[in-house]
């Protein structure tokens, strides 16, 4: 999958277990998409906001193409006011239900209601850069929540669709589940770690998705690390230790040998698991290097942005 392939959709959704960099990723693909001069809106559904601050800090590092992106935070239930605002024009009538008791038990009671107006409004959004509205983004990134809730939200248009088989809400889950699925405007794009617990979790959001029916475009492994010498070469400074006494007493030395070792042994770990991801999914991974630094911000953002354009290319496939 090329990159020019990839940010030509008009959706796209960057999913994965907690903690794997989703954002950083969903942010990376936002700032290659403004780069290329597109319009970007990047989404983040309900979440605690830092989608929004980490765009902030790109923003203050006055990026190329950064002026480009805009932001959403998308909830259920102010996306359901937003859809009954379109449909009821009268603003005293709309209030009058917004504030009643059954519209409030309605709105906490009914299931998947709003993972379905969250995805509603998320199609809405994707729908304003088909009909070339103006200020519409050309491309929508929606850093979705962890594996379970994303699954949840992705899976509502289909549940919808067939729990009202007539109707105003078959309709709508059924326009929904013809953007998700059409593969020329909508991927996904699955983030992990080289891990056995993100690639475990990994493997089960692939299963889940094809049992949507939902394109995955690519796969991308985040921090990973590289072995900082060839094997003989630690083997032999391990030695040193051991056998040379003023080696042995420096403290450095001591201690960078420890720490090439251990970064030796995750290394190992990494590259078993991006063999076994590459396998059982059949994708040749993109692979992001684990950052040393004091504090994760822009300028790694940017750093990474720099390495996936390099893993994914024009030519990849």
């Amino acid at each position: 999958m090329s990159l020019s392939s990839l940010l030509g959709r008009r959706l796209l959704f960057t999913v994965g277990k907690g903690g794997v960099g989703r954002t950083t990723v969903t942010l990376a693909l936002a700032l290659e998409a403004a780069r290329r001069g597109k319009r970007v809106l990047v989404v983040e559904l309900e979440g605690a906001r830092g989608l929004e601050r980490a765009l902030t800090g790109l923003r203050r590092s006055i990026q190329p193409g950064v002026e480009r992106i805009s932001y959403q935070a998308i909830e259920g239930r102010a996306a359901l006011e937003e859809y009954l605002a379109m449909i009821i024009p009268v603003r005293r009538l709309l209030r009058t239900i917004f504030d009643t008791a059954v519209y409030q038990y309605f709105v906490a009671a009914a299931p998947g209601l709003k993972e379905l107006m969250t995805i509603g409004k998320i199609w809405y959004e994707a729908g304003r850069s088909e009909s070339g509205a103006e200020g519409a983004p050309d491309i929508v990134l929606v850093d979705a929540p962890a594996t379970g809730h994303s699954l949840q939200y992705l899976r509502m248009p289909q549940a919808a669709f067939e729990a009202f088989p007539v109707g105003l809400v078959h309709r709508e889950a059924e326009r929904v589940l013809g953007l998700l699925r059409d593969p020329a405007a909508t991927a996904v794009v699955v983030v992990s770690t080289a891990e056995e617990m993100p690639a475990n979790e990994t493997l089960e959001i692939f299963s889940g998705l094809a049992e949507i029916g939902l394109s995955v475009a690519g796969l991308v492994v985040n921090q990973v690390h590289a072995a900082p010498c060839a094997p003989p070469v630690l083997r032999r400074l391990i030695e040193a230790l051991s056998v040379d006494d003023e080696a042995a007493e420096d403290e450095l030395f001591a201690e960078a040998v420890r720490r090439a070792e251990e970064e030796s042994g995750w290394a190992r770990i990494n590259e078993r698991q991006v063999s076994r991801l590459r396998e059982a999914t059949e994708i040749s991974p993109a692979l992001l290097p684990y950052l040393f630094c004091e504090e994760f911000g822009a300028d790694q953002v940017v750093q990474l942005a720099a390495i996936l354009r390099s893993e994914v290319g024009e030519g990849a496939t």
